[in-house]
């Protein structure tokens, strides 16, 4: 064993782990995912573009209810001034000033969403106060609860009920969920969708809202977000009706009543517009979200640090495409010491140093059979391809390029079977890394050509077993965790790394190589 190596190993571990104990035993932070359900981190990002004008970007903010609990908001101006209004307990987010060019800015915050089940209100005779009633049951041409259309529905489907108003805005509910089709390309205005028997999400909640006031329900649109775990966010609309001192939710196109559904973030109320703008000439707008595993005292941390220093270092701040993009590296170091002890204890051979780490980064969205059976197939062909080529007597980068043109077909091909066969797993497929493939191939091919068929397989073997190995560290959420929250622990792997790269001693394959040879020695006589 190489002495420095040891020394230095063995301090860099030491070092990693101290860091680890204090954030751990001292700090408090949690080293298993969290017992905090469903938290989440929202941020929306915006690109304005102006011509020198002075305007103003104007973005709906969430606020704290009975379902949601909103902190740690975060947001960047870019050269812009921004401020927070807030009017009969709606926020906006303004970003204004002169806007020259493309400007990029964004507001992020953490919610955690609270699931609670229907409760419908008990006492139906109070009367809503006269700022409700007067805002929210008059006409407007976005609600026009005065159409004779919209009167006569009223009277024919659900008439008045001073009895049972509940079950009055259940029919009108159910009207509206049945008999008008939600289509994504139908129309937003309340009486087009009604006369059309079809409209968009937020058509069906106008009409609906149109249908609640010519009842005499004060109501409202509200719009949000459905918060989905590794998918794109997207925008939901739903309705509120003032009964029994309280606004009850109620959706025809999301199929609840009484309740939001622990997955609707509310937005913005009275509009289904979340954002918008004055004096640009271009505005894009997306939301992302990533669902979070966080221990209450973190989570806590978040909305009044005690630590400035944690609060400064963590990698919870970061924007949710870099938290989503260094989750995955973190992971790394673990993968290369996997396959530090594999080559450099054990002894196994593979092609190139880091194939096995990088073939189960591409397996890790796949299950590990069905990943091996596509990657298998890819390299067989890869290989028959590469026997053809190798008659051609082909230069090497025009080779590699055919390699690598016959690695993406075999791929859409994949992706086409598994469409024509309902197998939505080989719709990911399309993301294996066909750089990776190709030069597998290539590696493969050369190796079997200089040193035989038999080391070839015994290489591929050994680059797949080692693969396997890591492919759990990419899916064990507890790994996840602990290398993202605690990223010092990449300097004790380092250490260890140090400390394998100073070993000299015999590897296992070695021993079992020259295992005749030991035996020989241990007989008495020789």
């Amino acid at each position: 064993m190489n002495r420095a190596a040891a020394i230095t190993g063995s301090l860099l571990v030491a070092l990693g782990l101290s860091i680890f104990s204090w954030k751990a035993l001292v700090l408090k932070l949690p080293v298993l995912p969290s017992n905090v359900e469903n938290l989440w981190r929202v941020e929306l990002e915006i690109d304005a573009r102006g011509s020198g004008q002075r305007g103003s970007v104007r973005a709906a903010l969430p606020s704290a209810d009975a379902q949601q609990e909103v902190f740690d908001e975060r947001q960047t101006s870019d050269r812009l001034v921004f401020t927070i209004r807030t009017e009969r307990g709606q926020r906006t987010g303004v970003w204004s000033g002169r806007f020259d060019g493309v400007h990029s800015i964004s507001h992020g915050f953490r919610v955690q969403m609270v699931e609670t089940p229907p409760e419908l209100p008990s006492d139906l005779s109070q009367k809503p106060p006269k700022e409700i009633a007067d805002t929210y049951t008059r006409s407007t041409s976005r609600y026009p609860s005065d159409a004779p259309e919209v009167r006569e529905l009223v009277a024919s489907v659900a008439p008045p009920a001073p009895n049972d108003p509940l079950g009055q805005m259940r029919t009108l509910l159910g009207y509206v969920t049945d008999e008008i089709l939600t289509v994504a390309t139908g129309s937003d205005d309340a009486l087009l969708t009604l006369s059309a028997g079809e409209g968009n999400a937020l058509g069906k909640a106008r009409l609906l809202v149109s249908l609640l006031r010519a009842a005499g329900f004060p109501a409202r649109v509200v719009a949000g977000l459905r918060l989905r775990a590794n998918k794109e966010a997207r925008q939901a609309i739903w309705a509120e009706s003032w009964v029994g001192g309280r606004w009850l939710p109620l959706s025809p196109t999301l199929g609840f009543f009484g309740a939001r559904p622990p997955d609707l973030l509310s937005l913005k109320v009275g509009s289904g517009i979340l954002v918008d703008e004055t004096g640009l000439d271009a505005l894009s707008t997306r939301y992302r979200v990533l669902r979070e595993s966080l221990d209450a005292k973190e989570v806590a941390s978040f909305m009044v640090p005690s630590n400035p220093l944690l609060a400064a270092v963590s990698l919870y701040r970061l924007p949710v495409g870099s938290q989503a993009a260094l989750r995955i590296l973190l992971i790394l170091p673990l993968g290369a010491l996997i396959i530090s002890i594999f080559r450099n204890l054990v002894g196994l051979r593979t092609f190139g140093t880091f194939m096995p780490l990088l073939i189960a980064l591409a397996l890790r969205e796949l299950s590990l059979s069905l990943g091996l059976s596509l990657v298998g197939s890819v390299i067989a062909l890869g290989i028959v391809s590469r026997l053809f080529l190798d008659r051609l007597q082909l230069l090497l980068v025009p080779r590699l390029g055919v390699l690598l043109c016959v690695v993406v077909l075999a791929i859409t091909a994949q992706s086409l079977l598994g469409f024509s066969y309902e197998v939505k797993d080989l719709f990911a497929s399309v993301l294996f890394p066909v750089v990776i493939l190709t030069m597998l191939i290539e590696r493969f091919s050369i190796t079997q050509a200089e040193e035989g068929p038999g080391a070839a397989v015994q290489r591929l073997a050994s680059s797949t077993l080692i693969a396997m190995c890591i492919y759990p560290v990419f899916r064990i959420e507890t790994l996840d965790h602990l290398m993202f929250g605690f990223p010092e622990l990449a300097v004790s792997i380092m250490g260890l790394l140090v400390v394998i790269g100073g070993y000299t001693g015999y590897r296992l394959a070695e021993l079992w190589r020259f295992r005749s040879f030991t035996r020989a020695q241990e007989e008495p006589g020789l």
